[in-house]
């Protein structure tokens, strides 16, 4: 290969390369101005990194939001959250009698419990699905409001609760849906 030839194989990469960022800058600024935002003086020497390095560059801010998302800090409130842990409610009906443990999480501001384990009457348990059966919206580590969920004949039901603690370790959970009302003792397990 002469230097000739060498030299312009450079110069066309360089042009090309410069074009690219010409043409990213370009489109930052009509963006911008779409957006009513000011027009910054836009450096191309960042711009041909970026577009010669566009791969590095998403790598290196995904692994930035991962770190930001690992840090920030789990906030536990003592007033509400001593409410998350797994709860029993012994039942009595025809339909089933034993004891259903669920497992009360919190997730964002909400608290969701999931079933976690069926006892029977005589003692004999078994591992649950993990089915959403409550969520409490609204608790100030009284009184509480949410979204019941109970199976009827075949038929689920979603039905607006009332959470009334008794103790750290008791809750009231009543219900009314269409002259069907009930109330459960739900104990920390």
């Amino acid at each position: 290969m002469t230097h000739t030839t060498l030299f312009l194989r450079s110069v066309a990469v360089i042009v090309v390369l410069a074009g690219l960022a010409h043409l990213f800058a370009c489109g930052t600024q009509e963006r911008q101005a779409k957006r009513g935002e000011s027009n910054v003086p836009v450096d191309t020497t960042d711009m041909l990194v970026a577009a010669t390095s566009s791969i590095e560059a998403t790598e290196v801010m995904a692994a930035g939001e991962e770190q930001k998302q690992e840090a920030a800090p789990v906030t536990y409130h003592s007033d509400t959250d001593y409410i998350i842990g797994k709860w029993r409610v012994t039942y009595d009906s025809e339909a089933f009698k034993g004891t259903i443990v669920y497992d009360l999480k919190k997730e964002g501001k909400v608290f969701h419990a999931y079933t976690f384990q069926y006892e029977d009457e005589n003692g004999d348990s078994q591992k649950a699905e993990g089915t959403k059966a409550l969520t409490i919206q609204e608790f100030d580590g009284y009184k509480g409001s949410g979204v019941y969920v109970f199976t009827y004949e075949g038929e689920t039901y979603d039905v607006a609760c009332q959470i009334d603690m008794v103790d750290e370790n008791t809750f009231m959970l009543s219900y009314d849906y269409y002259g069907y009302s009930d109330m459960e003792t739900w104990k920390r397990f």
